[in-house]
């Protein structure tokens, strides 16, 4: 592991981590702030959280309220350039590819052990997301 270097990990590849600890987080919240409700509407209020939609809308967010540095930027700007064979079964092309750069700079700063930072991204992202509904 002495030779990993995060620069030479495929975005796409970041973007498969990202989801998985983005989607941990949100569960994280859902949980602490929600314990009452039952599996099947934890799952129902995660997605609203985790869709492309909500992930791109989130990416949005960041990037407008001047939250995100120009590097975790880059990082995602990126990826959302890259091209994939899937797409999100209820979102377009567009916000497909911005959800994955939002993941992917998930998945970037989860390989650099930067769990401070995901949590202040996260936090942001679910004041922003429970405001919306």
């Amino acid at each position: 592991m002495d030779n990993f270097k995060i620069d030479a990990v495929p975005s796409l590849s970041l973007a498969f981590l990202g989801d998985a600890v983005y989607a941990v987080h949100i569960r994280e919240h859902l949980i602490r702030n929600k314990p009452y409700l039952k599996p099947d509407a934890l799952h129902r209020e995660a997605n609203k959280l985790v869709s492309a939609r909500a992930q791109a809308d989130a990416l949005h967010f960041l990037r407008r309220t001047g939250v995100l540095s120009e590097e975790e930027w880059d990082i995602a700007r990126k990826a959302r350039n890259k091209s994939s064979a899937t797409r999100a079964k209820n979102a377009s092309i567009k916000e497909y590819r911005n959800a994955s750069g939002l993941e992917a700079l998930i998945g970037h700063l989860a390989l650099a052990e930067n769990e401070q930072r995901i949590t202040e991204l996260m936090a942001h992202i679910i004041k922003n997301g429970s405001e919306r509904q």
